[in-house]
């Protein structure tokens, strides 16, 4: 009887103290970006494909009511998990920065993400207006935007890069797919010089497929050479496999991701020592496909595929006992939230081990990345300081000695 009496007694004390540690553990900041949602074509996806911009209400590239949805679904999503729990009821500027890369569908994005994280389109608490909007900033900057569109912009290292070890996949496909190819070329409008970049680009019928705007019946041809899949399922493993040789080394996503992966890291370096101020609880950044991509592969937990619409990595910075500060990445895609572990790591990772299996993939500073990718100086570069101090403003200042050298 004495013995299991002691028995429950240690029980309870081991579950009292596993309980504490658990309780101890405290949420201390959030980092997050995300995909736009669905949008309209950039332009026709082939020469005689008949849905020309007159299709499309909000015109080329602009995002669509479906895609206004699912951001508003993501922001529901941030609402559950953090609202009343983590950040306040009602949007506070001190909390949460959102920023935006300067594209439209982004922007709007941004907005349908507030919305549902805010409620925006429900009326005030004590009876009145509709609730005011959240303000959401840009980076002031599209073509030169190495932060949130590192694909838009000039990087004569990283073309040259590519050109030497990773261009020959687009001549390895046209002649893996040779038949396809001269098929396409006669259906498309295309011709006889139609080229890899071409066959991934039909892919964009994908979207109009998603507003119902039928398509030719080629599409579901099917080809007995290639394992019997039809002309778009090839057409979409070829676009996958041209997208993702983007980002197929470490110095292609070094080039494109290391500039958001230096500024998170800092972050996260800025959480741990109690410097981080403005904001104090979150930083919300809205971009496109290819910068997901960049940071996945730069935090080594890319999973070989692409990035579907209002898609999210989220970083969130945890304080344990002692001023212990831990590190969990998830990735949030079709509604799914996925843990991902970096290679040497927990799910919960302590910052400072983050910190070095990764800052060899990141740049600290803009100026690095600017001299690393030898951007020719040009007029433009008065306009380049001014967004790198716009940028600035809102990261906060770190020692010289974290710098990437």
């Amino acid at each position: 009887m004495m013995t299991r009496f002691l028995f429950h007694r240690v029980l309870l004390i081991v579950s009292s103290v596993f309980f504490c540690s658990i309780q101890a553990r405290e949420l201390r900041f959030v980092q997050a970006i995300w995909r736009h949602g669905d949008r309209a074509p950039g332009k026709l996806p082939y020469p005689n494909d008949q849905y020309n911009e007159d299709y499309w209400p909000r015109g080329w590239e602009q995002l669509t009511d479906l895609g206004a949805e699912q951001l508003e679904e993501l922001g529901n999503f941030f609402r559950d998990r953090y609202v009343g729990k983590f950040i306040n009821e009602t949007f506070k500027t001190s909390e949460i920065y959102i920023l935006s890369s300067e594209s439209d569908r982004a922007t709007a994005s941004a907005q349908a993400f507030a919305d549902g994280m805010f409620h925006l389109n429900q009326c005030s608490s004590n009876g009145g207006a509709r609730k005011a909007p959240v303000p959401i900033h840009t980076t002031g900057t599209e073509d030169e935007d190495f932060l949130l569109k590192p694909t838009s912009t000039d990087c004569p290292e990283y073309d040259q890069y590519f050109t030497e070890n990773a261009s020959g996949l687009l001549n390895e496909l046209a002649t893996k797919y040779a038949d396809l190819y001269t098929f396409l070329a006669n259906v498309t409008g295309f011709g006889p010089g139609i080229t890899t970049d071409n066959v991934a680009d039909l892919s964009n019928v994908k979207r109009e497929m998603a507003h119902n705007l039928t398509q030719p019946e080629w599409f579901n041809q099917t080809w007995p050479q290639y394992d019997g899949n039809t002309t778009l399922g090839i057409i979409s493993e070829i676009d996958r496999q041209v997208r993702l040789n983007e980002f197929s080394s470490v110095n292609l996503h070094k080039f494109r991701g290391g500039f958001l992966l230096g500024d998170w890291l800092q972050r996260a370096k800025n959480v741990a020592n109690k410097s981080q101020s403005n904001p104090s609880k979150m930083l919300l950044y809205s971009s496109h496909d290819g910068t997901l991509l960049s940071l996945l592969y730069s935090l080594k937990v890319a999973d070989g595929e692409q990035i579907p619409y209002a898609a999210a990595v989220i970083m969130e910075i945890y304080e344990g006992d002692v001023d212990s500060f831990e590190v969990e990445i998830s990735y949030r895609k079709n509604g799914e939230l996925l843990p991902r572990i970096v290679p040497g790591c927990d799910q919960a990772c302590p910052i400072d081990k983050f910190y070095n299996i990764l800052q060899e993939n990141a740049y600290f500073s803009l100026d690095k990345v600017l001299k690393t990718c030898k951007v020719r100086k040009n007029k433009s570069d008065d306009k380049r300081d001014n967004d790198k101090k716009k940028h600035d403003k809102h990261k906060n200042k770190k020692d010289s000695s974290e710098e990437d050298e």
